[in-house]
């Protein structure tokens, strides 16, 4: 992918070329540059958001993993539950849906865990486009104002 370069030496030379002094067109030119120096580039933004898509892949795959060694601890105490509780009496019968009731919670918490995850997610890509939005009103405002510094001395 290609990068937007600023070539300091040539926006100078035209800047002198255009009638204005050495000294001020150096100023504007080391000021832009500075400028363009620290915005957000697409490159930047592309290692961000994979940092970010690795980050909740790690997530999700420690949230999955928990949530597969759970439902295999708790089948394995369901199958025993199960052998205990054949032929036993009512009571026995309410604490094996007990032990059910528990098992959907426990699969709901880790629902709710994946969900608040892909919530996270979401808002940090609208905090990325919001910084791009941010970086590019900068570049407009830079550019317009050198355009006025530069017509007014022009006129000068």
């Amino acid at each position: 992918m290609a990068t937007a370069r600023f070539d300091v030496t040539a926006a100078a030379s035209e800047m002198r070329a255009a009638g204005l002094e050495a000294a001020p067109a150096e100023a504007i030119v080391n000021a832009v540059g500075q400028a363009v120096d620290g915005l957000l580039t697409e490159s930047r933004f592309e290692s961000a958001m994979d940092k970010m898509h690795a980050e909740s892949r790690e997530q999700r795959s420690s949230l999955e993993q928990g949530l597969a060694g759970q439902t295999a601890a708790l089948q394995v105490l369901r199958g025993d539950m199960e052998q205990g509780l054949a032929g036993q009496t009512a009571a026995s019968q309410a604490l094996r849906h007990e032990m059910e009731a528990g098992l959907a919670k426990q699969a709901a918490a880790l629902e709710a865990g994946l969900a608040r995850q892909s919530a996270t997610m979401a808002r940090y890509n609208a905090e990325i486009y919001r910084y791009l939005w941010v970086h590019g009103s900068m570049i407009i405002l830079v550019l317009c104002s050198l355009y006025a510094l530069v017509e007014s001395w022009a006129r000068a």
